[in-house]
């Protein structure tokens, strides 16, 4: 027996042919691939098995995964239910507790505020207190410091003579008589007094306004004088522009009159030297207006003379410089025909000696 992969050898003792030697080896071949297939049928179905087994593994490890989470779910909505139903049943409650929270909190402030406006009103009232106790303290002081008055005005009502004072009082009242006409008394010199330093103000008033009025009445002189020269220089300075003025209208009549005659005088020359005639403009009329006008249309008439005597100039400039263009253009030919002509000539002089 022989294998594919063995090495070829020489042939066997026996003598077989050649053609039962590669019978032979199809049979071992076709044997082989039998073989081969079968094998690989069986790996392929064990592989088959192996993945249909882990396929109803993983199934079952899904069913075993949605059937938690199914699970999972419900015992969520089951507790979701059961805390909606407990919101429920306390939600009531929490509004009460909130609203009673509100009005305990709206309480509190206002038993604050009540506090704070009592320790305040405790605060004023033991100031208060404070306050009559020093009162009452100082009247005890001070009715221990009278008390000596008072039975000194004892004394004096029983030493009196003639028991002029039965009691203590009728010398309190005369007292008090006695204080009031010396009150009166006391302002009736006071009355006078002021009475007094009025009129003498009223006094110093008069004559002050008497001295002010004399000032017063001293500058206006003053014043009026001094107006009076100022209208004497303003009349002395009339009469200067015055006469400045007239002499300006004598000046401004004469350069008017030479201005005119000049004017009169461009516009001869102008129309003498038009080579069209144009009519003259008439210079006689005794209207201001007609005589402007008459002025205006001579002083157009010059400057439109004068606008083509430019232009002429002008024209004649530009004429003048290509006429010097021309000649020195002509010069310049006449120069180079000549500088030809002599080239020309020494040339010939050149080659004559040569022919010889």
């Amino acid at each position: 027996m022989t294998f594919i992969t063995q090495r070829g050898g020489p042939p066997p003792m026996g003598g077989l042919s050649q053609e039962a030697e590669i019978g032979e080896l199809e049979a071992l071949v076709s044997g082989v691939n039998q073989i081969s297939q079968s094998t690989l049928l069986l790996k392929k179905k064990k592989e088959m098995h192996e993945v249909d087994d882990s396929l109803d593994f993983m199934k079952g490890e899904y069913k075993t995964r949605m059937e938690a989470c199914d699970e999972r779910q419900r015992e969520f909505e089951r507790r979701q239910s059961e805390m909606k139903e407990q919101v429920t049943k306390f939600e009531k409650f929490i509004q009460e507790n909130d609203s009673k929270r509100q009005r305990a909190e709206v309480k509190l402030k206002q038993e604050k505020k009540f506090l704070h406006a009592k320790r305040l009103e405790f605060t004023k009232a033991q100031t208060d207190l404070d306050a009559a106790e020093q009162a009452r303290t100082k009247m005890i002081e001070d009715l221990d410091k009278l008390r000596k008055y008072r039975e000194y005005l004892e004394r004096t009502v029983e030493m009196s003579e003639d028991n002029t004072y039965e009691e203590m009082w009728d010398l309190l009242n005369r007292y008090r008589t006695l204080k009031t006409a010396n009150t009166q008394l006391m302002e009736q010199v006071q009355q006078g007094e002021a009475q007094i330093d009025e009129m003498r103000n009223e006094l110093y008033t008069l004559n002050s306004a008497h001295t002010n009025h004399m000032l017063v009445q001293n500058s206006k002189i003053h014043s009026h004088q001094k107006h009076v020269e100022e209208l004497r220089v303003a009349n002395k300075q009339g009469a200067d522009m015055k006469e400045k003025e007239e002499e300006g209208k004598k000046n401004e009549s004469r350069e008017t009159g030479q201005v005119i005659l000049a004017i009169r005088n461009l516009y001869t020359r102008c129309l003498n030297t038009m080579h069209t005639r144009v009519a003259a403009v008439g210079m006689e009329g005794d209207n201001p207006a007609d005589r402007l006008q008459m002025l205006d249309l001579c002083l157009k008439t010059i400057c439109e003379r004068i606008v083509d005597l430019n232009d002429i100039e002008l024209m004649f400039d530009d004429f003048k410089h290509e006429h010097d263009r021309l000649e020195a253009e002509k010069h310049a030919l006449a120069l180079e025909s000549v500088s030809q002509l002599d080239g020309a000539t020494a040339s010939r002089r050149g080659a004559r000696p040569g022919r010889k």
